[in-house]
Formats: structure tokens, sequence, C-alpha cells
């Protein structure tokens, strides 16, 4: 397998998708998960787009802002 540096990571795009998936079903803007977690709703896109990697802290507040554990975020993204 060759990695390439330009490529996000692929379960850095799951678990985007998997944050994702969770604002829209609680129908949340990115400003408004961005203000809950103290970041920019810029910073909310990369993340959802898998373009920056989430470092564990950052989860554990969008898992709360979100109503969810790490556990259930994580485990999204597998499905």
């Amino acid at each position: 397998m060759t990695l390439t540096r330009n490529a996000p990571d692929e379960l850095d795009v799951a678990i985007g998708a998997a944050i994702r998936l969770r604002r829209r079903h609680l129908k949340i803007s990115q400003e408004m998960l961005a203000d809950r977690c103290g970041v920019t709703f810029q910073q909310v896109q990369k993340y959802e787009n898998g373009a920056n990697r989430v470092s564990f802290s950052r989860l554990v507040q969008i898992a709360h802002a979100l109503g969810l554990r790490i556990g259930e975020v994580v485990s999204r993204e597998v499905v």
C-alpha cells in the first residue's frame, strides 16, 4: 500500500462522515457545532471532510456536543 501525503486518511474521512451524519440528523449547522466546541465552522468542515484529523480531546467535545459517547462516534464510522 502506498501512502500519499495529500490524500486524507480513510479513518479520518470515516469519522468526519459520522460527525456530519449525526450533526445533520440533529439538524444543527456547522456553525452551531463549532460554537459548542470552541472552533470555527471552517474547522468543522475540515473535520467532516477528513482534511484535518480530529484530536482525541476535540473528539470528546464533538461527541458531547452531539449527545454521543466517544464509542458511538467511532462505531458509526465502521458502518
